[in-house]
């Protein structure tokens, strides 16, 4: 552990690298959204929505606003933008008269698979070359630095 020199080399080129990592997925969320004439929100917002359905949940309007920190008009927008494009469908909510879910559709995934199936291609053989061990520990510390990241952002304001 390097719990007494956090600025160790090693620790270093962690923190470098995921910034690296976090610079590059930037700029090619961009170009991809470019290519596929979207704007970066309009991503995010899909990727959520997407992210959702497969957990078996389809968000309110007012929850892709509260995840997303944008406000209920912006959020309108980027969905009719999205409903245009044929990559989400505004259902009835199940439960609830008065809203509304928001689904993702087949077209999305379709596109979203096109956009993003460079990125996979190439990062099949950076994956493939590790062990399921090495994937597992790689895994795990990602899923940590996701957590702090988010925590961090939490932090902005309160202290």
């Amino acid at each position: 552990m390097h719990e007494d020199n956090p600025r160790s080399p090693p620790a270093l080129r962690v923190v470098r690298s995921l910034r690296g990592f976090a610079n590059e997925s930037e700029l090619y969320v961009g170009a991809a959204g470019r290519e596929a004439e979207m704007h970066r929100t309009d991503l995010a917002g899909l990727a959520l929505v997407m992210d959702r359905g497969q957990a078996g949940e389809h968000p309110t309007p007012g929850q892709i606003s509260a995840a997303l920190q944008l406000s209920a008009p912006a959020t309108s927008a980027m969905l009719d933008r999205l409903e245009r494009l044929g990559h989400v469908v505004r259902a009835p909510h199940p439960t609830d008269r008065r809203s509304v879910v928001v689904e993702i559709t087949e077209h999305a995934l379709e596109v979203g698979g096109a956009m993003f199936g460079r990125l996979a291609a190439h990062l099949a053989p950076v994956v493939s070359a590790r062990s399921d061990e090495d994937l597992d520990t790689i895994a795990a510390f990602l899923e940590e630095v996701v957590a702090a990241t988010r925590a961090a952002r939490e932090s902005i304001g309160s202290e």
